[in-house]
């Protein structure tokens, strides 16, 4: 596992992942970067808890396929609270009650990963993985990325974080 500022990658046997937290400036990057998307989170009242969201991608190097169900995924603090990533269904009922739900839900359904992946051999998939906000007197978050399998072998992926406020 090593750090390159606030991306962490995690070489296995087979795999390779990483993982970076993104700010609400991150977010917007990540959508400009798809020009027929839109960014859903701008979309979100003034005001709305955003979610706390990290880029995932998951590079299968190996000759065996890569599995990972991010319905597993867990936030987890130092008070060893858990939050679980949020589902299809939970991000529809927050995005479909404001202004043009269908093209907020067209780029959640494109870019946030809520469904199991098969990753072949040499080839690799990317998605945001989004978690509730963290209690506010929350300092350090550890993303377990839960089921996730590299052939029938499982592997236990944490990441490591600090959590910094915007004063």
């Amino acid at each position: 596992m090593r750090a390159q500022g606030d991306l962490v990658i995690a070489t296995l046997q087979g795999a390779a992942v990483t993982v970076q937290p993104l700010t609400r400036e991150g977010l917007d990057t990540y959508y400009s970067r798809r020009p027929s998307l839109v960014n859903p989170f701008k979309m979100l009242p003034k005001g709305a808890n955003r979610p706390l969201a990290f880029i995932v991608r998951i590079q299968n190097i190996g000759r065996d396929r890569v599995s990972f169900d991010p319905s597993q995924a867990l936030l987890v603090d130092q008070q060893d609270r858990r939050a679980a990533a949020f589902s299809y269904d939970e991000l529809y009922s927050i995005f479909s009650e404001i202004d043009q739900p269908d093209r907020a839900l067209q780029a959640l359904q494109e870019t946030v990963l809520t469904n199991f992946l098969v990753i072949p051999p040499k080839l690799d998939r990317q998605g945001l993985l989004l978690f509730p906000p963290p209690e506010p007197e929350a300092k350090v978050a550890i993303l377990d990325m839960g089921s996730f399998y590299v052939g029938s072998v499982e592997q236990l992926l944490l990441f490591e974080f600090e959590i910094h406020r915007a004063p």
